[in-house]
């Protein structure tokens, strides 16, 4: 069963777990040669443009993956998911939660009820019951042109290994919708395209379904500095990243920017979007 408190890197230290965010990658030429030619810069995530919107569009299936309790993610799928729709006129967005504990909100998407929900009301252990989900959830709801789902729904489903649920539920809305595109938000080892300690994920899953799944884009966020409101070992906190330079933000002229990419073996992830900073999603304000 992949859960995140089970892997080694949840006991570790921030500093650790930031070290190891991202693969290293093995291109044919140069990385920051790569990095400098193919990063898409944005002034901020609300200015996602066509040249972004370009290269996903061969994608079926965009998992944006995140470290719970911060903002940038949760915008990314907002922003990304109205491009898209301007572009294609609909798509589905899917978030990391069991619909049960949003269940009457499903039935009547008010923002009361979200407010109520189970899933809103019980305490922020991990940093996703959040404003920054809250905010996104809501918004998708009052978007005629999204169809919103949920899709961590194991114990609903008694399956056991959770990733294999995650996978079940996007593909009943790819089937559901077969010609729209799907974005999902998860943690970021549910969207990797590749098993986890020799553990299938909810991407990897899906990466096997080729029949469902044509192409899937798994997208890490990486920063430089910044704060997270999550769990990573000892019960939610605040953690402070302190700025480190490296090629990710000294290579491009920008701070924020999103680098499609592939390797010469598996890789985790295939497009790395990258925001200098990164802002904690603070406790919902009910």
């Amino acid at each position: 069963m992949v859960n995140e408190k089970s892997f080694p890197y949840y006991q570790i230290s921030m500093k650790l777990i930031l070290s190891i965010l991202f693969p290293i990658l093995s291109f044919s030429q140069d990385f920051v040669s790569y990095l400098k030619e193919n990063a898409i810069t944005f002034s901020s995530i609300e200015q996602l443009n066509d040249s972004a919107y370009q290269k996903f569009k061969p994608f079926d299936a965009i998992m944006i993956g995140e470290m719970h309790g911060t903002q940038e993610p949760a915008l990314l799928v907002e922003y990304l998911a109205q491009l898209i729709i301007n572009k294609e006129g609909s798509i589905s967005v899917g978030i990391e939660l069991p619909q049960l504990e949003v269940a009457q909100f499903i039935k009547h998407s008010k923002k009361k009820n979200l407010l109520q929900s189970q899933f809103f009301l019980k305490e922020n252990t991990d940093g996703r019951n959040s404003q920054a989900w809250f905010d996104l959830i809501l918004a998708c709801s009052q978007n005629k042109s999204i169809h919103l789902f949920f899709f961590d729904n194991s114990h609903e489903y008694q399956i056991e290994n959770r990733d294999s649920s995650m996978y079940v539920d996007v593909l009943k809305q790819k089937l559901r919708y077969p010609e729209e595109k799907i974005i999902t938000l998860s943690g970021n080892i549910h969207n990797q395209l590749i098993p986890f300690n020799e553990q299938e994920t909810m991407a990897s899953y899906c990466a096997a379904d080729t029949s469902s799944f044509q192409r899937i884009c798994s997208v890490r966020h990486l920063f430089s500095e910044g704060t997270m409101m999550n769990n990573t070992g000892n019960g939610l906190e605040l953690h402070t990243i302190d700025y480190e330079a490296s090629i990710y933000s000294t290579t491009v002229d920008s701070d924020n920017y999103i680098l499609f990419y592939e390797t010469s073996e598996p890789s985790a992830n295939n497009c790395l979007f990258y925001t200098k900073k990164v802002n904690l999603s603070s406790l919902l304000k009910n």
